[in-house]
């Protein structure tokens, strides 16, 4: 009894030394700007993007993809559109679906952050006028645009 006690003593110990909080900061937009954890006091960067508090250490996201890292043109676009991808993190691979007004997959393309140059180009212009929708999916990020087609 008394082993079994001492060990769920050192149990309880161990659970809230190793216990730590998450916590996650946005900006006005709503992106997600740094990522807060509390682990006791302990640091583990000095990178602050917020000013923690004395028991909470900072550490910075990994590079995030947004809608502005992305080329759209033209549009609306007589048959040729490209996407053109501006910023793009390390080992980071997607896919782009084309889709007609019914929800069919005209075309789609594969994204590698390998590829030297980051440039999507879709020819539909053997598919008939009309609204197009482009997703582009990347990892746990997802990016629609409209494409008119005249």
């Amino acid at each position: 009894m008394k082993n079994a006690l001492i060990f769920i003593l050192l149990l309880f110990t161990a659970m809230n030394v190793c216990a730590q909080n998450v916590s996650y900061a946005y900006d006005a937009a709503g992106n997600c700007t740094a990522r807060v954890v509390n682990s006791g006091g302990s640091l583990r960067s000095s990178e602050a993007l917020l000013e923690p508090s004395e028991s909470e250490a900072v550490t910075a996201l990994p590079d995030l993809v947004t809608e502005k890292d992305f080329s759209v043109y033209p549009n609306p676009t007589s048959g040729h559109f490209t996407v053109e991808i501006n910023h793009l993190p390390h080992d980071m691979k997607g896919e782009a679906y084309l889709h007609d007004s019914n929800g069919r997959i005209v075309e789609k393309k594969s994204i590698h952050s390998h590829h030297l140059h980051k440039k999507l180009d879709f020819n539909i212009s053997h598919k008939s006028a009309g609204m197009y929708v482009l997703n582009i999916r990347l990892e746990n990020s997802s990016f629609t645009w409209k494409i008119i087609k005249k």
